[in-house]
């Protein structure tokens, strides 16, 4: 008897280690139907906060009222403005594989937009002095990780409340540079709207829904 209990023990340890990922491996993010978010594939990005929180990203002129645009959040929840695609660092059209925790990566809009003709990828802009703040903004390019490129990279880590995530921007697989800035990405306001920029405070707590047709 004691023999088959311990068989069994192991055959549930065996299992246990099977399915949990082993220690040091990020966790796949996963989208509101519990799947894996896969790289290269349009997902909306939406405020894990109901109500309140507001709605998904889009894109505005920015602050200047001009080009490049600035990522902004919509205010009414029921909008989950325009979707978006992931690329790690390793990223290709034969192996796309999937977003994990911590993992650097290039967010591209998928958006046609003619008022200005440059990459809807983001980025961090230079510092705005007159706002005090790194806002993110557009026109960064997809690929190329190195020193050039790091203001185009970013990271979704779990958040301190339910199966939210937040974006952190703090490039580590791009560049062994030490000139970088690390912080989590919230929301600032400029004349009522929420654009999103380098936070010293609280993040921008969100979670992903799949695009399943995308605009024309």
């Amino acid at each position: 008897m004691k023999s088959s209990l311990l068989a069994l023990s192991l055959s549930f340890l065996f299992f246990a280690l099977l399915t949990k990922p082993l220690s040091g491996h990020p966790d796949p993010l996963l989208d509101l139907d519990g799947d894996e978010v896969e790289a290269g594939r349009a997902y909306y990005i939406i405020s894990a906060i109901r109500g309140a929180g507001g709605g998904g990203l889009t894109l505005s002129f920015n602050r200047n009222g001009s080009c490049p645009l600035d990522v902004t959040q919509h205010s009414l929840d029921l909008l989950r403005g325009y979707p978006m695609f992931f690329f790690p660092t390793n990223y290709s059209s034969e192996n796309r594989g999937y977003v994990h925790e911590s993992m650097d990566v290039n967010i591209l809009f998928y958006a046609n937009i003619i008022n200005c003709n440059q990459p809807m990828v983001w980025k961090v802009d230079n510092y705005d002095e007159k706002r005090g703040a790194w806002f993110i903004t557009t026109n960064g390019v997809v690929g190329n990780p190195g020193p050039q490129t790091l203001q185009n990279w970013f990271k979704f880590v779990k958040a301190d409340i339910g199966n939210a995530y937040k974006i952190v921007h703090c490039p580590s697989d791009v560049s062994e540079s030490t000139v970088n800035l690390c912080s989590d990405v919230g929301i600032k306001y400029v004349e009522n709207a929420r654009h999103l920029a380098l936070a010293n405070t609280q993040p921008f707590r969100l979670s992903f829904i799949k695009a399943q047709f995308l605009p024309s």
